[in-house]
């Protein structure tokens, strides 16, 4: 059968291929027809931009171009091959493949979809078990004052795991005041505009305490140094977005002297069982509300519209955040 799916072929470029899969799934395999499919504004973006870490490593094979995007998926269950008993055709699933209208894949890497979540949100618990990476590998302690600069899709997340997991404030920063506001509506504590004044006249509104916990979402060079000189003396700095770029640091002023550590928190540092384990607990987060993603969706497009999705999440980063493509 033909089906059609996004390509980046080079910088600034997404169009629509269309390749052949087998009609029948074979022994062990799941035919699933998508229904829609979130774009990661982190990782896809900085594909389609050609700002990854990667592009100049020959050796890197991650980031060249062509790239095919795409890691949030819900679709339905059309056939399944031979030995498959966990899953049935009409079975609503998620799963972590490309941006494509069907997809032919082994039955133990499709996840059915509680009853509870709709398809609207289901592709958020890719974004929602990135952020966890977060507070698995520096837990939250009760009482602390956390702050996450960044208001993407996992700084937002992220704010919000930190919240339920016993945080006394939690405090946001961005630029951008529409993304604040989302933040907001999603139930953080304090949204600190970036433009209005800078981070350090706005930290006193945390209390004598300051920001023990700070999460840098963003993964550049500028947030990455505005988290280490927010943190409070022996507070925690957590770098869950991924760096595009190198950095100078100040470490006697800003880690050495303030006794402040640095924990990396890219998804790989969390060990599949522990991911695996975490899956039940984030799919309820979503099935009752207590993580909301609703106020993130931003643009539901037709999946042939690819570029003009890409381009709003490069160039209107006011209005465009949580862009689902929809699959006929």
């Amino acid at each position: 059968m033909k089906i059609q799916s996004l390509v980046f072929p080079g910088k600034d470029q997404c169009l629509v291929e269309t390749t052949t899969i087998p009609d029948d799934p074979g022994p062990g395999e799941v035919l699933v027809r998508n229904r829609l499919s979130l774009i990661s504004a982190g990782t896809e973006l900085a594909m389609f931009t050609e700002t990854h870490r990667g592009f100049e490593e020959p050796d890197f094979g991650y980031a060249k171009f062509p790239f095919r995007p795409g890691y949030a998926v819900v679709g339905e269950v059309v056939a399944v091959g031979d030995g498959v008993t966990d899953l049935a055709p009409g079975t609503r699933v998620f799963h972590r493949n490309r941006h494509a209208t069907h997809a032919l894949l082994n039955h133990d890497v499709v996840l059915p979809v509680p009853e509870g979540v709709p398809d609207t949100h289901a592709p958020f618990i890719a974004m929602l078990q990135i952020a966890m990476s977060a507070p698995r590998q520096a837990p939250v302690y009760f009482g602390e004052n956390v702050l996450v600069i960044g208001m993407g899709l996992v700084g937002n997340l992220c704010a919000q795991l930190c919240g339920l997991a016993g945080a006394a404030q939690v405090a946001v920063a961005d630029l951008a005041a529409p993304r604040l506001a989302q933040a907001k509506a999603c139930g953080v504590d304090l949204a600190f505009n970036l433009k209005e004044k800078p981070l350090s006249e706005w930290l006193p509104s945390l209390g004598p305490s300051g920001a023990n916990y700070v999460v840098e979402a963003v993964g550049s060079g500028p947030t990455i140094d505005l988290a280490l000189k927010a943190a409070a003396n022996h507070g925690r700095v957590v770098l869950l977005g991924s760096p595009r770029d190198r950095l100078e640091v100040d470490p006697y002023f800003d880690i050495h002297r303030t006794g402040l550590r640095v924990i990396g928190a890219h998804a790989s540092t969390v060990d599949a069982a522990t991911r695996e384990q975490d899956m039940p607990f984030l799919w309820s987060l979503l099935a009752t509300g207590r993580i909301n993603v609703e106020p993130l969706i931003t643009h539901v497009l037709p999946y042939t519209e690819g570029q003009k999705a890409y381009e709003g999440l490069r160039d209107r980063k006011d209005e465009y955040l949580g862009v689902l493509l929809e699959y006929p």
